[in-house]
């Protein structure tokens, strides 16, 4: 380069003085920022300006580069996102300029999750793939495997924030922030998938749950949540087992031109935004090579309990023989290092050489095993509740201005593992994290931790959690800030019956919940609730499809099974649900709904402006669903499949020039699950406005009887008190 020896970086112009106007900052002395100077040189034909004294236009170092492009599209190769080209010479200059945006490299990511606790312009300039301090496969030992990537070992991490690990790759807790993805591709490594089953690649706030939120107390001083942040594309938020994007309590986020891809649960996933903008952005598939269920998560959590009973020698009798804490830990360490060793070596746990692993977590569906989302708002709180019914009227708690536009999503799968929940004196059967207690298969129907008979068998995670609840109940464990107690609600009842060989257990179950006991609400592509004033407009949602099988203890779901005569009667499973787990709506009563699948859903919304009588003031103020496409729904075992569908105490919303054909082959049918719009009967008849769709499949408008705008309806019997879902979203929320 002329000789110029570099010192900390060169600027453009020491190579040409004439280009004045750019700079490329080569951080670190990097050869590939230094070499792409260079080759950006002769890609141009541009030699002689830019090594001597020409006065070309300097963007035209990226011409060639721009007239290579190589689009994004649904390819089912988009593992390089070098291969991601930025596509004019704006961009290049965003690109290669750099200006004071800070750099984040690999080595930012290296040892743990990486905090942007300062405004400013930051922006990748490598792809990021994250796993710190990931295990050597094939020198690491079992207990090294299994108690990978713990963040609460090192201190610069708060012990409460990442008590259930890294949680993020990146964090934003700072005002102010824009994030440049400048091309690249931000992602969770697999291993750390694996493992790391609560995730997001970024998080836009200092911990994942609100305080009191969760199943553990996550903020010891206060939230810090993102206000003011932007992303901007091309770039890729790729592989999660959780979230692309995730948040809570933020302010003015915009999300422009990304590309998200092989998330589990959601792209992007907010809870009482103020001011929101998704636009522009590509989804051509959600993650479709999940090799493990969410007990593999239940495995993983409840370790760090037994690893800190270890230090007191703890034992207890399971099955009639005395057992120690050891045995227990080794056996679940074990049980987990085979997974890992078998899935980063094949992708899929071995059948053969790990038959009980195989029958405890393997996906035979290999999608996430819970309702999975492309886009989610939702009030304050988790979502893991059931489908919003009436809006908060702390508007504190509230969503609000939400713009959902100009988006492509593509070849969404999912499936809803509905896990029967035992039920002991009226309470659900979950451990110290809130994972439920799970006796029987229901991919199988067979129990897995008892017998025909009744009498307890066990296996390595319920060994764990019946041995972790009794040293919680014998005051061994004690609740502090990593390790909380609290949410244990095993009985001494099942603990007894896991004790003593003779003792006949015959449960109850409760049923339309997953492994964690989350209402089961089915799938829904572009969900938006508990949110005053929204515009979903000008999005495609094509090729979407739920694989879950028929509701669990149906005459359907045990029809599956009478045919299979691989499976000994003697481990067929007959029980029934005696209640289900409703959530907050109570539009759906008893309704299993894991199969149905929904394109767009809102649910306790409301119009952009109000008056005084809470009406929309025209369309021009309505919240609207407007010009969107939705095509291609499938779920087999579906009760209703919806294209549109507005849900609960919902008013001043306007739906129009939409185009629903769910399926080519279904028309306006009554008798079929194909429903191209729903009006659900406790929306208002009177703000609920409908023109210039093009709907194949029927509307189909519920009537109530009587109905009159506000009216309170009372909750079903059985259903839970509605302060049980207030902002903590599930059974053990403790939300302040």
């Amino acid at each position: 380069l002329q000789g110029k020896t570099p010192t900390s970086s060169i600027p453009l112009q020491q190579i040409s003085p004439t280009y004045t106007t750019v700079t490329m900052m080569c951080t670190n002395m990097s050869t590939r920022c230094l070499l792409s100077i260079l080759a950006a040189s002769f890609l141009s034909s541009d030699i002689n300006n830019i090594l001597g004294t020409g006065t070309g236009n300097p963007s035209s170092i990226f011409a060639a580069a721009a007239a290579n492009e190589k689009d994004i599209d649904d390819d089912d190769d988009y593992a390089l996102s070098s291969d991601i080209n930025v596509s004019t010479a704006a961009e290049a200059e965003v690109v290669a300029t750099g200006g004071s945006d800070k750099c984040l490299f690999q080595s930012d990511f290296d040892h743990g999750t990486h905090i942007i606790s300062e405004s400013g312009m930051y922006k990748l300039c490598e792809d990021i793939t994250f796993a710190p301090n990931k295990p050597n496969l094939d020198t690491a030992t079992d207990e090294e495997i299994a108690n990978a990537f713990d963040p609460v070992i090192q201190d610069e991490y708060n012990i409460n924030e990442y008590s259930l690990g890294f949680f993020a790759a990146l964090v934003v807790a700072a005002p102010d922030v824009t994030l440049h993805l400048n091309g690249y591709t931000i992602q969770q490594d697999a291993s750390h998938a694996l493992l790391q089953r609560f995730f997001a690649v970024i998080e836009l706030a200092s911990a994942p749950f609100i305080s009191g939120a969760g199943p553990a107390q996550f903020v010891s001083d206060a939230l810090v949540s993102a206000t003011n942040f932007k992303l901007q594309g091309p770039g890729v938020i790729g592989r999660s087992s959780h979230h692309g994007i995730h948040g809570n309590n933020n302010v003015d986020v915009v999300i422009n031109n990304v590309v998200f891809r092989d998330f589990e649960v959601a792209a992007v996933s907010l809870n009482n935004v103020k001011g929101l903008d998704i636009v522009n952005c590509n989804i051509p598939h959600n993650r479709q090579d999940v090799p493990i269920l969410g007990s593999f998560s239940a495995a993983k959590q409840i370790l760090p309990y037994l690893k800190a009973l270890k230090s007191s020698s703890y034992s207890m009798p399971l099955r009639g023989r005395v057992t120690t804490v050891t045995e227990v830990y080794d056996a679940i360490v074990s049980s987990i290092a085979n997974v890992y060793r078998d899935v980063m070596n094949t992708g899929f746990i071995d059948e053969y050489a790990h038959p009980d692993e195989y029958k405890l977590f393997n996906n035979p569906h290999r999608v996430v095993d819970g309702p999975c989302y492309a886009f989610l708002v939702h009030g304050k709180g988790p979502a893991v509740g059931g489908v919003g019914f009436a809006m908060t009227r702390d508007m504190d708690a509230a969503s609000t201005n939400v713009n959902i536009a100009n988006n492509n999503i593509e070849n969404v799968v999912c499936f809803t593992n509905e896990v029967p929940a035992s039920v002991v004196d009226g309470i659900v059967q979950n451990d110290a994290r809130g994972a439920i207690v799970q006796l029987v298969n229901t991919f199988t129907n067979e129990y897995i931790a008892m017998d025909g008979l009744g009498r307890y068998t066990g296996n390595v995670i319920t060994d764990a959690q019946i041995m972790v609840a009794k040293a919680i109940r014998d005051g061994v464990l004690v609740d502090d800030n990593i390790l909380q107690t609290g949410v244990n609600t095993i009985d001494v009842g099942m603990i007894d019956w896991a004790m003593n060989p003779e003792l006949v257990f015959d449960p109850k179950f409760r049923c339309n919940g997953d492994s964690m006991h989350h209402v089961v609400k089915g799938s829904i592509i572009i969900r938006v609730e508990d949110t005053q004033g929204f515009s979903i407009k000008g999005n495609t949602i094509n090729a979407a499809s739920v694989v879950s099988g028929p509701a669990s203890s149906t005459p359907e779901y045990f029809s599956l099974f009478q045919s299979d005569n691989s499976l000994p009667d003697a481990n067929q499973a007959s029980w029934t649900c005696e209640t289900y787990h409703f959530g907050a709506s109570i539009e759906d009563g008893s309704e299993q709904q894991l199969a149905n699948l929904r394109g767009i859903s809102v649910a306790a919304v409301s119009s952009k402006v109000k008056n005084g009588n809470g009406n929309a003031m025209g369309n021009i103020d309505a919240s609207d669903i407007q010009n969107n496409i939705i095509t291609n729904f499938e779920s087999n075992f579906a009760n209703v499949i919806v294209g549109i569908d507005l849900q609960g105490i919902s008013q001043g919303v306007l739906v129009s020039g939409n185009n629903v054909n769910l399926n080519e082959s279904a028309g306006v049918d009554p008798s079929d699950q194909f429903i191209a719009c729903r009006v659900r009967k406790f929306a208002s008849e009177n703000n609920v406005i409908q023109s210039n769709n093009v709907f194949v499949q029927e509307e189909l408008w519920e009537v109530l009887e009587g109905r009159r705008l506000g009216l309170k309806r009372a909750l079903s019997e059985n259903h839970p008190p509605v302060n049980e879902w207030a902002y903590g979203g599930c059974p053990y929320g403790r939300a302040r």
